[in-house]
């Protein structure tokens, strides 16, 4: 993470777009600033932003800003709302934000790597988890598929045995008439 001359000039002029578009406005998002990365996070309508050079990991700035969230909450939570201008509670909290930044100063430090690396665990399960889920709604998929064919099958079956009976009614009610009108026709043909 950097200091850079002209970051107080780029936040101030970001934090009035979000105001503008306050309720369109993602939660987290990354955007290109020259040879730098823009991360910001909102949450409880405060704004978090951290410039970062494009090799820091993104996963660490989100961990970044997700550790000042708290902190600044910790500190500052219930006095959010008497805040009267932007950067009110900055000299109060600036400690804080210093212990917090040198945390994460160093992507390479085995603190970092490990977080990073957790981070990529949470993912990885959460993607193992969800293809496990598709492939169980797989398994019922193909289950569902063989019922219906199973289903479709013995409608069929069904359907034909419907007929043959309707068939055997007919012929029980109307099968004497049917048959001695056939014979009369016979006789008379003859």
């Amino acid at each position: 993470m950097t200091t850079h001359p002209s970051w107080r000039k780029q936040a101030k002029q970001l934090l009035r777009n979000f105001s503008d578009s306050y309720p369109d406005t993602p939660s987290r998002r990354s955007f290109e600033n020259g040879d730098f990365l823009i991360h910001y996070i909102i949450e409880s309508r405060v704004v978090f932003m951290t410039m970062c050079d494009k090799s820091y990991p993104k996963g660490l700035a989100f961990q970044f800003l997700d550790a000042v969230h708290q902190a600044f909450m910790r500190e500052n939570g219930r006095k959010i709302p008497t805040f009267d201008r932007p950067y009110a509670a900055q000299a109060a909290f600036d400690m804080t934000l210093d212990k917090v930044r040198r945390e994460f100063f160093d992507p390479h430090s085995p603190e970092n790597v490990k977080k990073v690396e957790d981070d990529i665990n949470a993912i990885h399960n959460i993607m193992v988890s969800n293809i496990q889920e598709v492939l169980k709604r797989g398994e019922k998929l193909e289950k569902m598929s063989t019922l219906s064919q199973d289903l479709m099958h013995e409608s069929k079956k069904f359907e034909r045995s419907a007929k043959y009976m309707n068939f055997q009614i007919w012929l029980k009610q109307f099968g004497f008439y049917v048959g001695g009108g056939l014979f009369f026709i016979m006789v008379l043909y003859w």
